[in-house]
């Protein structure tokens, strides 16, 4: 199985497991509010400052104190915010269990969390998964806090 294959099958398990439970998504309580077609300026009023530092060139992954990502794909410009709680370092990888994706194109809000970016971003739109495959040593490690 490709890393590919294998980072898509991990996001949809998990994103269905997301889905049964329905407030395990990070900041839910928060994103709850955040609409599809809103505009970006009002999803940043409800996610206030994040809490992610970077040093350098690190800082152009950073939008509001949250990692952003930005891709092109079929003639779109994609956006995709990760809201997240704890404090950290972009520098560190995408974790399901930090922060929550959100989607927007055109400067507004498609949809939000790991069901619809595994859905609609990487089904629908192409987008590339953003959680790197961890070292077998790693991969059975439980998450530092």
């Amino acid at each position: 199985m490709s890393v590919k294959s294998f980072g898509r099958v991990v996001l949809a398990v998990a994103a269905a497991g997301l889905a049964a439970c329905g407030s395990d998504e990070v900041g839910a309580d928060r994103l709850d509010s955040v609409q599809a077609g809103m505009p970006k300026d009002s999803l940043m009023a409800i996610m206030g400052k994040g809490p992610l530092t970077g040093q350098f060139g690190d800082t152009l992954r950073l939008d509001h104190g949250f990692r952003v990502q930005r891709f092109l794909t079929g003639g779109k410009m994609f956006e995709v915010l990760y809201y997240r709680e704890k404090p950290g370092d972009v520098s560190e990888p995408v974790a399901q269990f930090t922060e929550t994706p959100v989607v927007l194109a055109d400067g507004k809000v498609l949809g939000w969390g790991w069901e619809y970016y595994v859905e609609k971003g990487m089904g629908e739109f192409k987008l590339p998964t953003p959680i790197k495959e961890q070292p077998a040593s790693a991969a059975g490690a439980p998450p530092k806090s």
